[in-house]
């Protein structure tokens, strides 16, 4: 049987091959795909992509429950994009505190509307993500709190810079106020940060 040609023996009509084109012409019907029964395969042989598409198990995820975080309370527009964090018993700061506050950030040309000022007293980890992920900011001052774990381990009047935002941690607002040398190293550690 080594002659290609002993089927002309067995098969006596014509036999005609059919080229397959990839893509259908207009006016041409395709026909359904056909499904493939389930035939036990030899061992060792491993079915294919269709099939084990086919006979995966159907899992549907249904969508987690939205997550609801209190905000902060805030003050500013956070128009020059500046987050400013503190530690108060206030809502969010006491009125000599927030002056000096205010007198700190117009050294830098920045005003009460430049900035966004945030009380982080009693504030989760989730809080302080949602504040700073819903707030565009390029400049960040902690004053007398520890509630940004990238800040901790940082000396205070530094300034830090993980990736694009510029991080500074001072000490509170009252110690500030009542301390030359403080005042002095916020100032210098400010001309670096913003001028």
């Amino acid at each position: 049987m080594s002659d290609p040609n002993f089927l002309a023996h067995f098969i006596e009509e014509p036999l005609y091959v059919i080229k397959e084109d990839s893509s259908p012409t207009p006016n041409t019907s395709v026909a359904a795909p056909v499904e493939a029964k389930d035939e036990p395969k030899p061992e060792g042989t491993i079915p294919s992509q269709e099939t084990a598409i086919a006979n995966a198990p159907v899992t549907v995820e249904e969508p987690a429950a939205p997550v609801y975080v209190k905000p902060l309370p805030t003050a500013g527009n956070n128009l020059k994009h500046c987050i400013i964090l503190v530690d108060s018993s206030e809502e969010l700061l006491e009125a000599p505190l927030k002056e000096l506050l205010y007198k700190i950030i117009g050294a830098v040309k920045r005003n009460p509307e430049d900035i966004l000022l945030a009380n982080c007293r009693d504030a989760g980890k989730d809080q302080i993500e949602a504040l700073l992920a819903n707030n565009n900011h390029k400049h960040l001052l902690a004053f007398g709190t520890d509630v940004l774990t990238e800040l901790q381990g940082v000396q205070p009047y530094e300034t830090h810079k993980p990736k694009y935002v510029a991080m500074l941690k001072a000490d509170s607002l009252s110690e500030i106020a009542s301390d030359v040398d403080k005042k002095k190293a916020l100032w210098k550690a400010l001309q670096e940060m913003f001028l």
